[in-house]
């Protein structure tokens, strides 16, 4: 029975909604993923699906999907619609909409995706890791892989201000006022 319940969905990656006066809407990606699902997916387990079988694990995520939805069959014509699939309430729809339409066997869904972005709000654009060796301003040490590693452009960064003895006397104590700056330089470093 589960075998029965199961069912192919396309998922188109790069193409994009063109909306069409006889069907409604269609999606224009010529190479979609054939995706199995079940009643009881989730959302979270269709987009580990997609990632995963696209290779793109830990480098894009999918910020929704849109369903080729049925809203009306005419003659031997059926009418599509957009809808938006970001939740496992949104998913349900589908299934529901699958049932009432028998005739549309294979349901569409378009995912929308993005690059993953870290905790700095750099994007993530390879899996790689990269370090900077401890104590160092020397360029950025990179993991060892059969990949090419991508490298950020380098980026001039100004260093915070503080204060410092500048004049070396180690133990001495900071004195306020002593020191007069004449002219303001920065320290920049690479990232």
């Amino acid at each position: 029975m589960a075998s029965e319940e199961s069912f192919l969905v396309l998922v188109h990656y790069r193409g994009s909604i063109k909306r069409k006066t006889r069907s409604g809407v269609k999606f224009t990606d010529k190479d979609p993923l054939c995706i199995i699902v079940t009643p009881t997916t989730t959302y979270d387990a269709l987009v580990s699906s997609v990632l995963e079988k696209l290779g793109l694990e830990g480098v894009k995520r999918v910020k929704k999907f849109f369903y080729r939805i049925p809203t009306a069959v005419l003659h031997d014509t059926v009418k599509f619609d957009c809808f938006t699939i970001g939740s496992d309430e949104d998913l349900q729809v589908m299934f529901l909409s699958r049932r009432q339409f028998p005739e549309v066997r294979t349901p569409e869904l378009l995912a929308k995706l993005a690059d993953v972005v870290s905790s700095s709000g750099g994007s993530n654009r390879n899996a790689n890791t990269i370090a900077a060796v401890a104590g160092s301003s020397s360029r950025p040490v990179v993991a060892s892989s059969s990949a090419p590693v991508y490298e950020p452009p380098m980026q001039p960064v100004a260093s915070p201000s503080f204060a410092v003895d500048l004049s070396g006397n180690v133990g001495d104590e900071v004195r306020y006022g002593e020191h007069i700056p004449t002219e303001m330089t920065m320290t920049w470093s690479r990232i």
